[in-house]
């Protein structure tokens, strides 16, 4: 395995979720999230990198999903998180901007695992979802 990472998925009272706009890696829209540190949880991670991407404290509600990508030997987890604290604004290094986005008006680009996370997480299933991918497409 190559990498293991994390990343928060949030909502706010209007059931907008949050994106971040990155400045690397085709300057995508994602969720807040990256590498787990060696030593540290995945649900450390989510909130940590959530913390230095948006300013935002965030707390996890719920395991949503773990993809496994195949191509890259990367393994993702997926949280659920709700704010607790913190003012939004973005590092400037890695992320050029934070917004709220309705889930049927998603920005682009964006990877198409992005937005079937986004899909596992509006199906609110009980159990986490398991997703496996040969490789990512990007949806500009």
């Amino acid at each position: 395995m190559n990498d293991i990472g994390a990343l928060a998925m949030i909502f706010d009272e209007q059931g907008r979720t949050l994106l971040v706009h990155q400045t690397y890696d085709d300057c995508k829209w994602a969720f807040p999230g990256g590498r787990v540190e060696l030593g540290e949880a995945p649900w450390e991670a989510a909130v940590r990198e959530t913390k230095e991407e948006t300013g935002l404290e965030v707390e996890i509600v719920r395991l949503i999903s773990v993809y496994y990508f195949s191509d890259r030997e990367t393994l993702g987890f997926h949280f659920l998180c709700r704010v607790i604290g913190g003012q939004m604004r973005v590092d400037g290094n890695e992320i050029s901007e934070a917004a709220f986005f309705e889930p049927t008006q998603l920005p682009t680009p964006m990877t198409v695992p992005a937005r079937q996370r986004l899909a596992d997480a509006l199906a609110n299933c009980a159990q986490p979802t398991l997703r496996v991918y040969d490789r990512v497409e990007i949806i500009r």
